[in-house]
């Protein structure tokens, strides 16, 4: 009689822990977000200025290039806020230096830009193989379990057993499904980046003629 009790409520616990169907937890491609993956950026996407070579292109010879570009890229800064930083940028140019400094601002900004997104597409990668590897631990587990329900009269050591399997897919699943809800936010930031860099391309072609 214990046996079935005990039987009866983990099979209510099982079930509820097996609702999700197998497949769910495939592996998932290298790739998981919705957009379009785009390893590097080009220039040319977004900037329509001078060519970004000799001078122009050396920004690191430029503090104060490097130091705004720094500025413009934080994303917790308006629209508005990236149109004043680059006025002020432009402001504080002669009309002989401007074409120069402000592709320089660009370059700046374009580079750090990619650098960024090209750490958080890596790290999309690696969060992706990490979610393969937890999906398999959450199928064998399953297969674990569904191995110790065939037994019609369990021991006190196989219901035992089988309580630490359920315990340990639940726990699996909660984690894989945790991450799982977080791909959608880690799959914009790319976008986001991008979206900056458009957004400071067209301040500095606002402000690069004076």
């Amino acid at each position: 009689m214990k046996h079935h009790g005990v039987s009866l409520v983990l099979s209510v616990v099982v079930a509820s822990a097996m609702l999700v169907p197998a497949q769910a937890y495939e592996p998932k491609k290298d790739w998981p977000c919705v957009q379009v993956k785009v390893p590097e950026l080009s220039p040319a996407m977004m900037w329509s200025g001078p060519e970004l070579t000799g001078p122009a292109a050396d920004w690191r010879k430029s503090p104060n290039a490097g130091a705004t570009a720094r500025k413009l890229i934080i994303r917790r800064y308006s629209e508005e806020q990236v149109a004043q930083f680059v006025a002020a940028f432009a402001k504080q140019l002669s009309r002989d230096e401007r074409q120069v400094e402000m592709t320089r601002l660009f370059a700046a900004s374009f580079n750090l830009v990619a650098a960024e997104r090209r750490d958080i597409i890596a790290g999309i990668e690696r969060f992706t193989k990490r979610q393969r590897q937890l999906a398999d631990n959450v199928r064998k587990t399953r297969a674990e379990l569904e191995a110790s329900l065939k037994h019609q009269n369990p021991s006190d050591a196989q219901l035992a057993e089988r309580r630490e399997i359920e315990e340990r897919l639940n726990w699996q699943t909660r984690i894989f499904d945790d991450r799982e809800k977080s791909t959608r936010f880690v799959c914009e930031v790319p976008t986001l980046l991008e979206k900056r860099l458009f957004l400071i391309a067209r301040e500095i072609a606002n402000n690069i003629d004076g």
